[in-house]
């Protein structure tokens, strides 16, 4: 499925795009408690109509979201070709132990509370930023927040450290 439409079930739209609910809710007010839930069997436009929302602002706006989160991905294999590459960063959204039992080498900062204004200040110097976690969701998020905040160039390495290690590089330590 590459767009929705207002017959797809909330089910359907949440089994492809699993950020749904939080930009429905962030949106419309919508799916997020218990006043402005909906059920899983629900069309959009039923759930739309429920709330009194506008149903086809609501299908633009999830159409939109999909759409920038699979924008917001890199594959492993691709991201391996930036690994030694100087105007690329790579920022590492996990603990701090994780970072270092492995990370993605010495163009790797660990995000936390003192490195995020250097993180964003060298985003906007380099030609790609390249987020990591264990699995990719965690690094998903924080991309799209990057994106949404002025560092269009931010993508998510898809499946994270460890499909990495699977596919491209298996001295990583896995976990």
């Amino acid at each position: 499925m590459t767009t929705f439409s207002l017959d797809t079930t909330m089910s359907e739209i949440e089994a492809v795009y699993p950020f749904a609910r939080a930009t429905l809710h962030a949106q419309f007010h919508v799916g997020g408690c218990a006043s402005c839930g909906f059920e899983p069997h629900e069309s959009l436009d039923e759930v739309a109509k429920k709330h009194g929302k506008d149903p086809v602002l609501m299908l633009e706006v999830l159409n939109k979201g999909y759409s920038d989160t699979k924008n917001a991905e890199i594959e492993p294999t691709k991201a391996a070709e930036y690994l030694n590459k100087p105007d690329v960063l790579f920022v590492d959204v996990r603990e701090a132990w994780e970072h270092t039992l492995c990370n993605m080498g010495p163009n790797s900062i660990l995000m936390s509370e003192k490195t995020m204004p250097l993180i964003f200040e060298k985003a906007a110097q380099v030609k790609q930023v390249i987020v990591y976690c264990h699995h990719g969701v965690r690094s998903l998020n924080a991309a799209l927040y990057m994106r949404q905040n002025g560092i269009p160039n931010a993508v998510s390495l898809k499946g994270g450290i460890d499909r990495y290690a699977q596919i491209v590089d298996p001295s990583l330590p896995r976990y």
